[in-house]
């Protein structure tokens, strides 16, 4: 009778978190490695041996001219990252390196010059494959972002995505995507590649406290995001953030988290609304910290499990306490 009420709860919405049982359903998980963190991420992939059904390589980016650049610290990551038990992908961003050695991130003008033609679309995939047989990349992930409610641009970067799939699949190179969140509302995406949503950014550098996720917004990208073809992937975002009133102090790894916390000898609680875990610290000033742990993580997991999505990434390995990636990773 308890386990009726409690179902009859859940799809009341009633129950803000109700993580299910789900010992009968395989799932798999991804993850990105990031060449700034190389040492802390592989030796957490070591001590999960073949956990994980793929890896990525994050990051390469562009010049203004619109060459590709692989940092030395991502090739070398690279090239461990190929002797692991594990299909692996090289993550390219629309970050831009300027002349004099900053960066654009996430830059929107390089988006427009580079996809808005049939000519130069061609043009950067001519590119993009010479990045692929200069490294003998066998996945490339395209991460994208800053295309927000541009519906013409979206257009142009579905275009992309159809062209570029079927030129690596012609060369035995796997594709997968990852998109903002709310990508399904404003273009029609093509069949073939592995599309994985940001299921993050709900706080942060953008807003005053709060979690990179909670139920509401998870249920909701599940529904909207039931509209991609194919294999879909939900990513998580792993750690948190320091606030000092509403404006972001720093960005947090789970253990830094943690370590911080245990500094000002405070516990945080969890969230019921999110899973997440929050303190409020006063001292000199107001602190605020939000963060996911393994249990977060599985909540978020089995929120959209409960959906019918069968495939999630975490962003990103490193600073994480193995036991919060086990959870993540369930069975397997």
């Amino acid at each position: 009778m308890k386990r009726i009420l409690a179902m009859l709860l859940a799809a009341l919405g009633l129950l803000k978190i109700a993580p299910a049982a789900f010992a009968d359903e395989k799932f798999g998980g991804s993850a990105w490695l990031a060449y700034w963190d190389a040492d802390s991420a592989l030796r957490e992939v070591e001590e999960l041996p073949d956990a994980f059904e793929s890896l990525i390589c994050f990051e390469a980016y562009f010049d203004l001219d619109g060459n590709w650049i692989l940092p030395p610290e991502s090739k070398q990551l690279l090239e461990e990252m190929k002797a692991l038990d594990a299909p692996v992908y090289l993550s390219l961003v629309n970050d831009v390196q300027q002349e004099d050695g900053s960066f654009e991130q996430k830059s929107k003008d390089f988006l427009v010059r580079q996809l808005s033609t049939p000519a130069a679309r061609s043009a950067h995939i001519v590119k993009i494959m010479q990045l692929i047989r200069s490294q003998g990349v066998k996945g490339l992930e395209i991460d994208y972002e800053n295309i927000k409610k541009d519906t013409e641009l979206w257009a142009a970067f579905a275009a992309f995505i159809d062209q570029l799939y079927q030129i690596l699949s012609h060369n035995g190179v796997s594709l997968r995507v990852v998109m903002e969140c709310g990508a399904p509302e404003y273009a029609e995406f093509p069949e073939g590649p592995t599309y994985s949503c940001m299921c993050y950014n709900l706080y942060g550098y953008h807003s005053g406290p709060g979690p990179k996720a909670d139920i509401a917004f998870l249920k909701e990208l599940g529904e909207s995001w039931k509209a991609v073809p194919g294999e879909v992937h939900m990513a998580f975002a792993t750690g948190g953030f320091l606030w000092e009133g509403k404006t972001v102090e720093r960005a947090f790894t789970e253990l830094e988290a943690q370590e911080w916390l245990d500094q000002q000898n405070m516990k945080p609680e969890r969230d019921g609304d999110s899973g997440a875990l929050k303190a409020v610290v006063f001292g000199d000033k107001k602190y605020t910290v939000w963060y996911a742990d393994g249990e977060t993580l599985e909540i978020w997991r089995d929120t959209l499990r409960s959906m019918g999505y069968t495939h999630f990434d975490l962003f990103r390995l490193g600073g994480n306490r193995i036991e919060s990636l086990t959870a993540f990773l369930g069975a397997r």
